[in-house]
């Protein structure tokens, strides 16, 4: 495609070399303690129980080829907290004991947009992703999206009387269209895309999973890097500007279609600007394979105003709607919520490998939640970080009612040796970064920066080409299971996802600790208290300083692995033992 010159003009928002305050809090050695503020309120508690009623379309957005088969996901979440939306179920004079009982009745919910009802069903009471199927030829599919509202009424099985409840939301249908379309599974978090190279086809879901670039400094001089990224088996590339060579840029998209790869288009450079952002939005809005936009990258850490990447969100919207908007967030608790309000997908990028956590190598200054700068806000210089920040940030959205609708994918680290960072991940490493995340929820990887070191088998282009598969075919299709159960587990520093799709379970698990320990994790400390023989049940397929007995799982420092778990079976695996 042809580019403008104009949207190439240098930007005053490109990050200088240290902002005057980092996540709101000073840091260099001539600055006194100033608490920085913009924490996040978490929910007061309470003694009786909340219903917090959640209804959202089943995809975001849904086409006019989708009208008869769309669908609607509906929670009707019982909670000890007053998180957004959450209301006192007053019925009963012992509601506690109530929703105790096998036969706590059910909601009649109806299902309207702008008016128009278009569903009426039952829904358990505390149920979660109940999926109801719907039909949408009633609507006209617009460029604005409808306004959603899900009306409720309890009943106890016991009573006559009602209660009632409602909850708000969006119902984004739009006109079919030859260009790109993402869709987002409100059900999983997952993305949904025809293939990249632009050749049409069924949307199937994808785990997101590249690398941001450089464009100046590296992808303009060696366009190369796109075949690497390829041949490594990532499946999505994220340019970051300035992308000040034109003729480069314009060869690098079409470059990105014939490999097969999806971009995201970063807007970091121009996101305050709104006539900067129509013109691009305009521009780029029609790439075949256009995954996502970014607008703020680090908004947060720069104290960026918290209100631009809304008003950039909501301009996106008003011109495009076939994409999602994400945002990136480095700080741990800095103005979270009026920052990712502005966003569908919220990126944390905690860089915990090889820092001083509690003295900045930089300013030679004290880090502390007050004050300090020592590369990632409030770390402890862990494995144990990225885990943290990405429930963190899931729990955030949770709490605001977002969880249906937004949603956090992370940026592993892939660089070090130099400025807070003293040590490169190893591809070990990285992969522990990628795995933990996606445990606690992540349905995105976009790791900084490429590229990174190389050479052997240890590095994380050494590990990629193997491991990115690996991922693709074992781990993808349980994240993209609307029906997959998923159970999350510690276990004496040891981080453990599990997922049951109802044949066989996939376990994913990750030592934590950052010394030399070596723990063992029994199978019935993480739910899977069936295995009686792991020669025949246990399904090694990928392993690094882990090994399998009968009752559990044994780590060396920094084991990682995940198995196939059938409790059912009988029949020999191949079972190996980890390196």
């Amino acid at each position: 495609m042809k580019l403008s010159s104009a949207l190439f003009v240098s930007a005053g928002f490109l990050r200088v070399a240290f902002a005057q305050t980092w996540c709101g809090k000073n840091y260099m050695a001539n600055q006194t303690v100033v608490p920085p503020g913009g924490q996040f309120a978490l929910p007061a508690s309470s003694e009786e129980p909340l219903l917090a009623l959640r209804c959202a379309p089943a995809f975001r957005p849904y086409l006019s080829e989708d009208a008869t088969s769309a669908a609607f996901v509906i929670d009707t979440t019982v909670v000890y907290q007053y998180i957004a939306g959450a209301a006192p179920i007053t019925l009963s004079s012992n509601a506690s004991a109530t929703l105790k009982s096998s036969s706590i009745g059910t909601l009649n919910i109806t299902i309207s947009a702008n008016g128009t009802n278009l569903i009426t069903t039952q829904v358990p009471l505390n149920a979660a992703g109940y999926e109801v199927q719907a039909n949408l030829t009633a609507l006209s599919a617009q460029q604005a999206a409808y306004d959603l509202t899900c009306s409720a009424t309890f009943s106890e099985p016991s009573s006559n009387e009602v209660q009632k409840f409602e909850a708000k939301g969006e119902l984004l249908y739009l006109p079919d269209t030859n260009g790109s379309v993402t869709k987002t599974d409100l059900r999983t978090g997952l993305l949904w895309a025809r293939p990249a190279n632009g050749s049409g086809g069924a949307f199937a879901p994808i785990m997101p999973n590249g690398f941001y670039v450089n464009f100046d400094e590296y992808l303009s001089n060696n366009l190369s890097i796109i075949g690497d990224l390829k041949k490594d088996g990532f499946n999505t590339i994220h340019p970051i500007p300035p992308f000040t060579n034109t003729t480069a840029f314009e060869e690098m998209l079409n470059l990105t279609v014939e490999n097969g790869l999806y971009i995201t288009y970063d807007m970091r450079s121009y996101y305050q600007n709104l006539t900067a952002v129509s013109q691009l939005v305009n521009t780029y809005k029609s790439l075949p394979n256009l995954l996502t936009w970014e607008t703020a990258h680090e908004p947060d850490g720069n104290s960026d105003p918290v209100d631009a990447a809304l008003a950039a969100y909501d301009l996106i919207y008003a011109i495009d709607g076939y994409h999602p908007v994400g945002i990136v967030l480095n700080c741990e608790n800095y103005n979270f919520s009026p920052y990712a309000e502005g966003a569908d997908i919220v990126l944390e990028d905690a860089y915990p490998i090889g820092i001083n956590a509690t003295w900045s190598v930089v300013w030679d200054t004290p880090c502390t939640p007050d004050f300090g700068h020592c590369g990632c806000d409030n770390c402890q210089g862990t494995q144990d970080d990225i885990r943290a920040r990405v429930q963190t940030y899931k729990d955030r959205l949770a709490i605001q009612g977002w969880e249906r609708t937004k949603s956090v994918w992370s940026v592993p680290q892939a660089f070090g040796d130099g400025a807070y960072w003293s040590t490169i991940p190893s591809g070990q490493d990285w992969a522990t970064m990628i795995m933990t995340s996606l445990n606690h929820g992540a349905s995105g990887i976009v790791s900084y920066q490429y590229p990174t070191t190389t050479g052997n088998v240890s590095t994380i282009e050494g590990t990629a080409a193997d491991l990115n598969g690996l991922f693709a075919a074992n781990i993808v299709p349980y994240l993209a299971d609307p029906n997959a159960v998923f159970g999350g587990y510690q276990f004496d520093g040891v981080d453990v996802g599990v997922w049951n799709n109802g044949t066989v379970y996939l376990l994913m698990a990750q030592n934590l600790n950052n010394g030399t320990q070596q723990p063992y994790v029994p199978f019935e400390a993480v739910g899977l208290g069936e295995v009686s023989n792991a020669t025949t049940q246990v399904q090694r397929v990928f392993s690094v300083n882990q090994k399998v007995n009968n009752t559990g799982l044994n780590f060396l420092p920094k084991g990682i692995g995940f198995y196939y778990v059938n409790l059912a079976s009988t029949t020999p695996s191949n079972l190996t033992s980890g390196t």
